[in-house]
């Protein structure tokens, strides 16, 4: 599971999305302020585990590759990485 936390009015997290869009890939996408500000289900919605990632990272967009958090540059990397592996297996099952 890929979701983008990030801001209305940022330009890397459109440039995120649109990215993953072109690799093709399904995500989530969120605003990072619903889960970095006290509210009634911070206990159960993640958002502990959102808010020490931003405070680790500290950048956005902040994207979460099933269980790890990643800057835009490391998500990117891992997620075409993944891609070309996938794309390579693809390539071994129809040989």
């Amino acid at each position: 599971m890929i979701i983008v936390y990030g801001k209305k009015g940022c330009g890397k997290c459109e440039a995120a999305k649109k990215k993953l869009n072109i690799l093709g890939l399904v995500f989530e996408s969120r605003d990072v302020e619903k889960y970095t500000t006290l509210h009634e289900a911070w206990r159960v919605d993640g958002s502990v585990d959102v808010m020490a990632a931003y405070s680790d990272i500290d950048d956005l967009p902040l994207i979460q590759i099933d269980d790890l958090f990643y800057t835009y540059s490391g998500a990117m990397r891992v997620l075409k990485a993944r891609v070309k592996e996938q794309a390579q297996e693809l390539s071994a099952v129809s040989a």
